[in-house]
């Protein structure tokens, strides 16, 4: 998606917390809102400010092309939502979404949605690793997590020693794959090139994890 300068730079300037890098999968990023296109939930500032989710809450901004950004909590959750300082999304124990997102341009998102919609309200499918149900901004109308082919989902399982990011077994590709990106940082869940181990990294310890993997199938 475009994103316009200005946009990032409010972004920026607004963003005090320090987030840790999205924990979205690349793949599987957007929801679809019928009143306003897709929003992207990875790629804020390239993927640094992109929503997180944690065990019990959400932080990181969504970016709709149509709408702007959306930010889901500043990462002291779990949130209040009694004002406008401590808003944020939550996640239950029942694994549905509680409290609110905050639209610069359209306004407050509930994603409390169970208690009007019932077994349709939004919740995060800890089994599937993905995101369900419908989100309600009352500016914007639904946003489906739960579409079949297009959902929000996080960072795959890491398959260890899959250096190449490829299906197939460990093998010299994935040392090659290792030396054409070594001293990269990607941050947690990563899924980045050369990065044997899924630490945020590429360094020896992915050789050695390429070794000790030696032959896997990570298909």
């Amino acid at each position: 998606m475009n994103r316009p300068f200005l946009a990032i730079a409010a972004l920026a300037a607004a963003a005090a917390p320090a987030f840790a890098q999205s924990n979205i999968d690349p793949s599987r990023k957007f929801a679809w809102s019928e009143n306003c296109g897709w929003t992207n939930w990875r790629d804020a500032l390239g993927g640094a400010q992109g929503v997180d989710v944690g065990p019990i809450f959400l932080k990181g901004f969504i970016y709709g092309e149509n709408i702007g950004w959306i930010n889901t909590g500043n990462g002291s959750g779990p949130y209040a939502n009694t004002d406008g300082s401590n808003f944020g999304v939550n996640i239950l124990a029942s694994g549905f979404l509680s409290g609110l997102a905050w639209g610069e341009n359209v306004g407050w998102i509930n994603f409390g949605t169970q208690p009007t919609v019932g077994p349709q309200g939004a919740r995060f499918d800890s089994v599937a690793g993905r995101f369900r149900g419908y989100a309600w901004g009352e500016n914007i109308g639904w946003i489906n997590l739960d579409d079949p082919n297009a959902f929000v989902a996080l960072v795959p399982p890491c398959c260890l020693g899959n250096a190449d990011k490829l299906p197939g077994s460990v093998t010299f590709a994935d040392i090659t794959s290792i030396l054409q990106n070594f001293n990269v940082s990607y941050g947690p869940s990563s899924t980045g090139a050369g990065d044997a181990n899924c630490d945020g990294s590429v360094n020896f310890a992915d050789v050695t994890n390429v070794l000790q993997n030696w032959l896997n199938n990570c298909s």
